[in-house]
This record gives C-alpha cells, structure tokens and sequence, in this order.
C-alpha cells in the first residue's frame, strides 16, 4: 500500500512541475511576487486577529492601614493600591468605551456592615500589548455615615471568607473583594459595538501587617464574554489584510 502511496506522490509531483514549467514568465513572476506574499500575510493576519483576547486586570499591591498594628494611623479608613490593566494582544488594539469602575468592598465578620470604596477612569484606547497601572490611596463612600472603619473595631474579625478560599494557618487574612466594570471594543475593521465587561478579584490583606499576602499580582477572574467568534475573527482578519496590500 505504501508503494502505490509513493507512485501517486511521485506522479504528482512531475505533473505538478510539468504544468508549472508551462506557465507564461509572466503569471510565473506575479504567483511568486505577490500571491505568494498575501497568503504569508493572511497567515500572518489569522493568528493575530482569531480570538482576540480580553483584557487582563490584576491587583499588583494593596495596602489597608486600619490593619497595621504597628502603624501609627491605623485609625486612618483609607486604602492603597496599585492595579494593572494589560492588552493581552499583540495586534489588536482595545478601546475602554466608558469609565473603568472599581469597587472595593469589605464585609467584617459577625456584622453586616459593607464598606465599600469606589474609584473610576474615565475612558480611554490601550494600544497593542500595552499595560496601564492605576495607583492611588481613596477613603469610603458615604462618610460619615459609614460604620466606622479602624483597627480598633475591625481588624480583631477576619473578613468573610470567599467560595473557595482557604486558611493559610500562618496569619490572619483579610478579604478584600474587587470589582471591575466597564465597556470594551476591539480596534478591528469596520464599526463595532462597545460590549459589557466585568471581573472579579478576592485579595486577602494580612490581618496584621495591612498588607497584601501574596508577592504576586491577584488577576481577576470571570470575564463576561466580549470575545469575537472565530469566524468573524477570519473575515475581519482578511478584509484588514487585504485593505493593508492595497493602501
């Protein structure tokens, strides 16, 4: 079977250089010249641009002063932090078509008081594989009519444990839950509808220390889908790379 699997490939391949060497000089110069190039582009172009990527969003730092037993305003209700919005594509622009909000919120536990400090961007466009650090130190909404926040009332309670979260057995945790909302659009070809997005993080903050616990980034996690299907991801890649030849 694989002898007559031979004879076939062998036969193909002189019919295939007999019909080639008959082309005209011409049709010869313009398949390598320049058919050839647009099929490496549209390659190019369909690994780029299929399933474009959300963004990606993860609390590098956060610090909580109430919590530092050491510091001296620990009575201060303010939060730090330093949170990174990356574009996770490398050809694929990201339009943030309305403000970035974040919201921290923390719930004590044995109360039901939430505490919650919110933070906005206004929007803006993230170009291909760039990142974006939002840093700032806010106090809570609603002062003064928030419950008081301090380590005095506090910090002895650990915070609610999220689904799924587990004691480290080494110090007290704190958690710490942040929301992102906002609205993204693809820069691709043609006019495109801004789509909801939204993630999710739980950090916990050493009851002690008012510090983050882990040295690494905490990324957030379940993103609603704003991704493109891979067929539309296809024609949107072939009309850019088309539209790219003949500019």
């Amino acid at each position: 079977m694989s002898q007559l699997e031979d004879v076939e490939d062998a036969c193909c391949a002189v019919v295939c250089d007999e019909c080639c060497s008959r082309l005209p000089a011409k049709l010869q110069c313009f398949l390598s010249c320049c058919v050839t190039p647009l099929i490496i582009v549209l390659v190019v172009m369909l690994v780029l641009y299929v399933n474009p990527k959300n963004p990606e969003f993860s609390v590098e730092q956060f610090y909580v002063s109430a919590f530092n037993k050491t510091a001296s305003n620990a009575t201060s209700s303010t939060i730090s932090f330093d949170i990174k919005l990356r574009n996770q594509n490398a050809a694929i622009g990201l339009y943030y078509d309305d403000y970035v909000n974040v919201t921290f919120s923390f719930i004590p536990r044995e109360t039901n008081d939430k505490i919650i400090w919110k933070y906005s961007v206004p929007k803006f466009y993230q170009g291909n594989a760039q990142s974006r650090r939002l840093i700032d130190v806010i106090k809570p909404i609603g002062a003064p009519d928030t419950p008081v926040f301090n380590q005095t009332v506090v910090a002895a309670h650990s915070s609610v444990l999220p689904l799924g979260a587990m004691d480290t057995g080494l110090e007290s945790l704190l958690y710490f839950r942040v929301d992102f909302v906002t609205k993204v659009r693809f820069k691709l070809i043609g006019k495109h509808h801004a789509k909801e997005f939204g993630l999710s993080a739980n950090v916990p903050i050493g009851a002690t220390t008012g510090e983050k616990f882990e040295k690494r980034g905490v990324q957030a996690g379940a993103a609603s889908g704003i991704g493109w299907g891979r067929t539309q991801s296809a024609m949107m890649a072939v009309l850019t790379a088309i539209s790219l030849l003949f500019m």
